[in-house]
């Protein structure tokens, strides 16, 4: 019942319609998922098991996003049958009855003290204090940490250390290395076997580590330092920091690889200071205006 080959050609269909994104991974696993848990055919699909698998999905407490994202996923699975089989194809997917209106959340970076907790778990592991301190400080999404190759590295320049980074869509962009992560990467390379493949981080096999494996070893870190933190809220931790340092936003844009200003623009709602400055100040003034002492007067 489980449509093994029809999920395999999405997923390929998907790699080709976008590659050198998840999305081909995302989705098939999203089908599977459903199809795992309804154990029938797709053609026995009906609304009724659509209505089902939402209430699951929320009993197991996953976001709506996460939910939204599957729904999406399982249409154009039946929109693919419907293309691949050259035929018309009832879809149990109706947007009008299932999809979710997710609620706007602003990003959520790591508190200073989760990192510090993060760093002091991960202690003298010199990859993984690399690894996670390129999300930290250079805003690179997991996937892009696990592609990094040793060309794509400048670091021994009389200039500032820079990564050349394959992004979403396969877009390449230009990122500049702190102090820090710089002498880690330098540290991690100079125990590295010279003749390991091409990409900067291994595992223990000597091969390249997935991003399946990294999350593993940062879901590994947290546990011990009894916190959790995910690798894009590293990422969003430095956009937000950057905000908060008075960067501008085109330049914060460039640095994530954001296709769109707007979507930069939504960190600047979490750690904009100005907004703060200005409300600081609002609140000195309605407090003299009171009568009431102020913080500090007697």
């Amino acid at each position: 019942m489980f449509p093994r080959e029809a999920v395999e050609d999405f997923r390929r269909y998907w790699r080709r319609r976008r590659p050198g994104r998840s999305t081909a991974t995302h989705y098939a696993s999203d089908v599977c998922i459903f199809f795992r848990w309804a154990r029938v055919s797709p053609g026995g699909v009906t609304v009724h098991h659509i209505d089902q698998f939402i209430e699951w999905q929320r009993e197991l407490g996953r976001a709506s996003t996460t939910i939204q994202r599957r729904l999406v996923a399982l249409r154009m699975f039946y929109d693919y049958l419907a293309y691949r089989e050259d035929q018309e194809i009832a879809n149990p997917v109706r947007p009008r009855r299932h999809y979710i209106s997710p609620r706007r959340s602003l990003p959520r970076p790591a508190s200073d003290d989760e990192i510090e907790r993060l760093f002091a778990a991960i202690g003298s592991h010199l990859r993984d204090r690399a690894m996670f301190t390129l999300m930290l400080h250079g805003g690179l999404r997991v996937g892009e940490v696990s592609r990094l190759r040793i060309s794509d590295m400048k670091l021994k320049e009389d200039r500032t250390p820079t990564l050349l980074v394959n992004g979403k869509g396969e877009q390449e962009r230009m990122v500049y290395l702190s102090a820090t992560g710089a002498e880690l990467l330098e540290d991690y390379l100079n125990q590295r076997p010279e003749s390991s493949p091409e990409e900067v981080f291994l595992n223990r096999l000597g091969e390249a580590i997935t991003i399946t494996g990294i999350q593993y070893r940062l879901g590994h870190h947290c546990e011990r330092a009894g916190i959790w933190v995910t690798c894009h809220q590293l990422r969003h931790t430095f956009a937000c920091r950057m905000i908060a340092a008075d960067v501008p936003v085109v330049s914060i844009q460039k640095l994530l690889g954001h296709a769109s200003v707007r979507t930069t623009q939504r960190y600047v709602r979490v750690a904009d200071k100005k907004v703060e400055r200005d409300y600081q100040a609002a609140v000195g003034k309605l407090t003299r205006g009171s009568g009431r002492p102020e913080e500090g007067e007697p």
